[in-house]
């Protein structure tokens, strides 16, 4: 086993060897970082809405053990229609030319939330006649409303062993625990976690987190709850996003006794 590391200097043949050096250090160094990661997103690649077109941004993606570079952004037209409508993203291979191989990403709007093998979801959004889409969230339980709001909990992010949470999702969750008066230390370090990292958080620390906070709810929430521990997908990520849900709703009830005994002992005082 060898490494090639060319070196280009003047008057020199640069041969075939050095090239396939070059080719194998590019490509291939991504593909093992990310080789114990399922399909999906691994950085950015967010939606975004920009007058009559859904915009999704740059950033890079694994699909079929490839890792795809999104290096320009793509942008679909949408229209109000009151109909689930899912944003797409399309991967295919072309293996026609003897020189090469061609990987091309198409981005399209679909009704049906199934999706094909060649296909992940990017977002997904209800949009009633005379209404406008925002991309922009008023509180975290907002990222689920169901008209008017681009929804991206649903959003196929990979992770070591399969997939997760989209990234946004849980840096959002993190944001909102840092302002907590009422957050647990715990909650902190969770929060760092989502924010100190590139790419999503896996979806076994993020199953760990939400179900050891919640070990007083455990009867109620449970990954797999009624269904024999087999949540896969979408039932996944809405399980994990209403377990942090009730975190926070329980941070901000944490705040809100905090401020009511702080309260009480004023008043014994004045008293």
């Amino acid at each position: 086993m060898q490494n090639l590391y060319p070196l280009f200097e003047r008057n020199r043949i640069l041969k075939k060897e050095l090239l396939w050096s070059l080719r194998d250090y590019s490509f291939a160094h991504m593909q093992l970082e990310y080789q114990s990661y399922g399909d999906g997103i691994l950085d950015g690649c967010m939606p975004m809405v920009r007058g009559q077109e859904l915009v999704m941004g740059k950033g890079f993606l694994k699909h079929g053990g490839f890792i795809y570079l999104v290096t320009e952004e793509m942008a679909v037209p949408y229209e109000p229609s009151g109909q689930l409508e899912v944003l797409k993203l399309k991967a295919e291979e072309d293996r026609r030319s003897e020189d090469f191989i061609s990987y091309r990403l198409s981005l399209f709007l679909d009704r049906n939330t199934e999706k094909g093998e060649d296909e992940l979801e990017i977002c997904r959004f209800k949009l009633r006649p005379g209404s406008q889409l925002r991309d922009k969230y008023k509180d975290f339980d907002d990222m689920v409303t169901e008209f008017d709001t681009v929804d991206v909990t649903k959003a196929d992010w990979a992770a070591p062993g399969g997939k997760t949470l989209p990234a946004a999702v849980t840096d959002y969750f993190a944001r909102l625990v840092l302002e907590e008066s009422g957050s647990r230390p715990e909650d902190i370090s969770f929060a760092y976690l989502c924010l100190n990292q590139t790419g999503a958080v896996a979806d076994k620390v993020l199953e760990h987190y939400v179900g050891s906070r919640l070990a007083a709810f455990r009867g109620q929430w449970e990954m797999g709850a009624g269904d024999g521990g087999r949540a896969e997908g979408e039932d996944r990520n809405r399980r994990l996003f209403d377990g942090l849900v009730r975190i926070l709703d329980e941070i901000r009830g944490n705040r809100r006794r905090g401020k009511d005994r702080i309260g009480d002992r004023h008043r014994i005082l004045v008293e």
